[in-house]
């Protein structure tokens, strides 16, 4: 045998060796496997959510199904219903469904069932009648109140003037931040302002007339030092009564709507060319016990201190 045959002799028993100790997997590979794409999760549609802007809070519900749903308002908390999709029976409101595009203010303190149609849903405000009716008060220029009456109007979900990511984004409610404070003056605003435009205006706000009658007495007779009893007997109602309708109507305490006009009336003759008093003269003959009491609270309401006011209106005038 020749020294090439015995070469070939040992690399086939080699070869052969080798291709014995090659593991299964190595000699017959596996098709790889083909990696599907993980299916996204569905989410639910949301059903209902919540949350508030100061003291107003926002109800969106959404109803796959038929629902009756009954509210009752109170003398401190009354309710806007808006539909957003689909249509809404309400018990003695109207005879046709109301739908997108229509509100409803219930305010007569009654309980009041709706029946939603199944594939609708809709936004509920609940607001405390008080904020009402300092808005409307504001925006009027004298105190209003608002009627015990339920009223159907035009308001749709663009007119609010609020985004509402959060009814229709599943998902953990909005943080607060600074913009809730303007965002629920703007809610509010945009709200009397549809209502005081309304041909039922009168009828929804009338005139506080307790208040009223208040407030034209101090502001007549500024300087007296005035009781919140002796304010009572000229409108006619206990001081009780007299002092929660100037918190619910106006915003303001007595006290806080003296020192209002005070100051109200410190500026006009700030302003005026024919005024030759000192400011520590007109303050105490408006009824103010000291002027630095009248300058705090001159500044607080107008930014800027009494003796500034009458420096821009002598410049005003010389040039």
């Amino acid at each position: 045998m020749t020294m090439n045959t015995i070469l070939a002799t040992r690399r086939d028993a080699q070869d052969a060796e080798n291709r014995t100790n090659v593991p299964v997997c190595a000699r017959t590979p596996k098709a790889r496997q083909q990696t599907l794409p993980a299916r996204h999760p569905v989410r639910p549609a949301i059903q209902r959510q919540r949350f508030k802007l100061g003291s107003l809070e926002f109800d969106y519900r959404a109803f796959p199904r038929q629902r009756s749903v009954t509210f009752a308002s109170t003398d401190t908390m009354v309710h806007i219903v808006m539909p957003l999709s689909g249509f809404v029976e309400v018990e003695s409101v109207s005879r046709q469904p109301l739908g997108p595009g229509s509100a409803l203010l219930l305010a007569a303190g009654e309980r009041k069932s709706m029946a939603w149609d199944a594939g609708s849903s809709a936004l509920f405000l609940h607001i405390p009648r008080a904020d009402i009716q300092v808005q409307a008060s504001r925006a009027s220029g004298e105190p209003r109140r608002l009627a015990a009456a339920d009223h159907l109007f035009r308001w749709s979900i663009e007119q609010l003037g609020v985004k509402l990511p959060c009814a229709i984004i599943p998902g953990p409610g909005p943080r607060a931040s600074f913009d809730d404070v303007l965002l629920e003056k703007r809610t509010l605003e945009g709200l009397v302002a549809t209502l005081q435009a309304d041909p039922e205006a009168e009828t929804l706000f009338p005139v506080a007339r307790s208040v009223q009658r208040a407030v034209e007495h101090i502001r007549a007779h500024p300087q007296q030092a005035w009781t919140i009893h002796a304010l009572g007997q000229i409108a006619g109602v206990t001081a009780g009564t007299l002092r929660r309708n100037f918190r619910t109507c106006l915003g303001l305490t007595v006290i806080q709507l003296i020192q209002d006009i005070r100051v109200d009336w410190v500026r006009l003759r700030l302003e005026s060319v024919n005024e030759s008093r000192s400011i520590s003269e007109i303050a105490l003959a408006v009824g103010f016990g000291t002027p630095v009491g009248m300058s705090r609270a001159y500044q607080r309401r107008f930014g800027e201190t009494p003796t500034q006011t009458r420096t821009r209106t002598f410049r005003a005038t010389r040039g």
